[in-house]
C-alpha cells in the first residue's frame, strides 16, 4: 500500500511541476533510521519524492533559498513516514553542488512513550518523537550529470530540538536523482 502511495506522490509532484514555478523534481532511496543523531530503532529503506520551487523575490534577503516540499515513505511495519516543507540554499562549483536546507516535517510516528512495563517490546523498537511537527535539517552533495539531470548523496534529520518530552529523532541517508524542468 505504501509503494502505491509513493508512486502516487511522484506522479502528483510531476503534475504539479508542469503547472507552476517548479524548477526541479527529485526522487531517491534512503537507508531509514540510520547514520547520525537520531534513533536506529526502525530499519529498512525509504522512498523520497521532492519538488523544488523557484526562489521568490522576498527571499533574496536570505540569499535566495529555494522552497522545497516533499514526502518520504518508509515501508515496513511501524516505520515512520513524513511530509515536509522548507528552504534550500544551493552552491554550485562547476558541475558539483552542495545544498543545505532546513524546514519542518509532519510524521505518522509515535509522539509519547508508552508504559515501559506494560509495553516493553514496543519501547525497544519504536521511535518516540514527542511532537507531531518537527524541525528538519537536510543536505545534498551532488553532481550535475547533464544540464537537466543530477545525482546526489542526501542526508536528513527530523527531531523536535528538545521542545517536547521525548526527542529520539530520525536520520535517513541515501541517493537521489534530480530532473531540472
Amino acid at each position: 500500500m505504501r509503494l502505491i502511495a509513493a508512486i502516487a506522490v511522484l506522479f502528483a509532484m510531476s503534475a504539479v511541476a508542469h503547472a507552476g514555478p517548479v524548477e526541479e523534481v527529485r526522487a531517491g532511496v534512503y537507508a531509514h533510521s540510520c547514520c547520525g543523531f537520531g534513533s536506529s530503532k526502525e530499519d529498512g529503506a525509504a522512498l523520497n519524492g521532492e519538488a523544488v520551487f523557484s526562489s521568490p523575490r522576498f527571499l533574496s534577503v536570505l540569499a535566495a533559498p529555494r522552497p522545497v516540499v516533499g514526502a518520504t515513505l518508509a515501508p515496513g511495519d511501524g516505520n515512520t513516514d513524513q511530509i515536509y516543507a522548507g528552504l534550500e540554499w544551493r552552491v554550485e562549483l562547476s558541475r558539483f553542488f552542495v545544498a543545505p536546507g532546513l524546514g519542518v516535517a509532519v510524521h505518522n510516528g509515535e509522539t509519547d512513550r508508552y508504559d515501559p512495563v506494560a509495553d516493553a517490546a514496543r519501547v525497544d523498537d519504536t521511535i518516540f518523537f514527542g511532537c507531531r511537527a518537527l524541525f528538519r535539517l537536510a543536505g545534498d552533495v551532488g553532481y550535475r550529470v547533464t544540464d537537466r539531470l543530477s545525482a546526489s548523496f542526501h542526508w536528513n534529520h527530523i527531531s523536535n530540538a528538545g521542545l517536547c518530552s521525548e526527542n529520539e529523532g530520525l536520520d535517513q541517508m541515501g541517493l537521489r536523482i534530480g530532473l531540472s524542468l
